[in-house]
């Protein structure tokens, strides 16, 4: 559903001061958390991005929290934790206002992620997503325009996101493809009509 992403106009389009790498899923080693809090250390060490912040959104639930204290531990050690942001356990109206908050997306799951409904949300709100070159990522984004794929490994993914927090045009393109296509062919409306009444079920057309 499309509701509460309201859609901004390219004109108005602008890289903030501060950019922000954003991450919504849950906060678990299976979905790459790990992996891109690691990117994140490595773009801070580069300094080629400026004020770049992490904001850390989604489920966290009691088997997670230990996880993410380790992760606050690693970030604090590397002199990152105060640019890095958690936001656990949000509404949907919550979860909408993050994702539009965020300048480039990014959930480096290493199992095999049949699809990636977060990166369709992300999209939606009209933010490009680097994901790695693994399971269904590279078709979606195929599918959509509205990212990139880079090796998965945290300086091939810090490379890819660089690449695009020094290049607004670009990331304004992608934001925009991602955001269409994500109007176009995966909204509520696009599923339900690509089905149709058939007997007593439903067959997709």
């Amino acid at each position: 559903s499309l509701e509460g992403y309201a859609e901004t106009p390219s004109s108005e389009f602008r890289v903030p001061s501060s950019p922000t790498l954003g991450y919504f899923a849950r906060m678990c080693r299976e979905k790459g958390l790990d992996l891109l809090v690691e990117t994140f250390i490595e773009l801070k060490q580069r300094g080629t991005v400026p004020n770049l912040k992490l904001k850390v959104g989604g489920g966290c639930g009691p088997g997670d929290e230990a996880f993410v204290a380790q992760l606050k531990g690693h970030l604090r050690r590397a002199g990152c934790l105060g640019e890095v942001e958690f936001h656990p356990n949000l509404t949907r109206a919550q979860k909408v206002s993050f994702l539009r908050s965020l300048t480039v997306f990014s959930v480096p799951a290493l199992y095999g992620e049949g699809f990636g409904l977060y990166l369709i949300e992300a999209m939606a709100a009209g933010v490009p997503v680097v994901q790695p070159r693994h399971a269904a990522f590279p078709e979606l984004v195929a599918a959509t325009g509205g990212g990139l794929i880079a090796e998965a490994n945290a300086a091939a993914l810090a490379s890819a996101i660089e690449g695009l927090l020094l290049a607004p045009a670009q990331l304004r393109s992608l934001g925009e493809a991602g955001r269409c296509a994500v109007a176009e062919l995966f909204t509520v409306d696009r599923m339900a009509g690509g089905f149709q009444v058939v007997g007593d079920g439903l067959a997709e057309v």
